[in-house]
């Protein structure tokens, strides 16, 4: 940028507005695009049907069990250790399963999903 007679200062003032004009266009491109995501029917439901995530006869230690349902179902109710209570589609759906110790570990086997029976 030179002071001595501003020859620059037209080319620069142009870059300036160009960037914040681009800047401005893709933060409204951002905001669009996150904004015509579907949203779950409600916050208190999973959105994800919980017979795609869990199947039964499966068998899932603890920690996977759990990452598993959390990942899908931010309304998880683990009632006991052989039952969770989910909502889909304003729906209950309940989770059956078994506790079992396996080589000292716990691990839960999915009895049923709903109305799906093991077979």
């Amino acid at each position: 940028m030179r002071d001595d007679d501003g020859a620059c200062r037209p080319a620069f003032l142009s870059r300036a507005v160009g960037v914040a004009w681009a800047l401005a266009m893709a933060w409204l491109f951002v905001t669009g695009v996150r904004d015509h995501h579907p949203e779950f029917t409600t916050r208190l439901e999973c959105g994800t049907d919980p017979r795609s995530i869990l199947h039964a006869g499966e068998v899932l230690d603890t920690l996977t069990l759990k990452v598993v349902v959390d990942a899908h179902c931010s309304n998880a109710r683990y009632v006991s250790d052989q039952r969770i209570a989910l909502r889909y589609v304003g729906a209950e759906v309940d989770v059956e399963m078994t506790k079992l110790s396996i080589g000292g570990e716990t691990y839960y086997r999915i009895d049923s999903v709903g109305d799906e029976d093991a077979p």
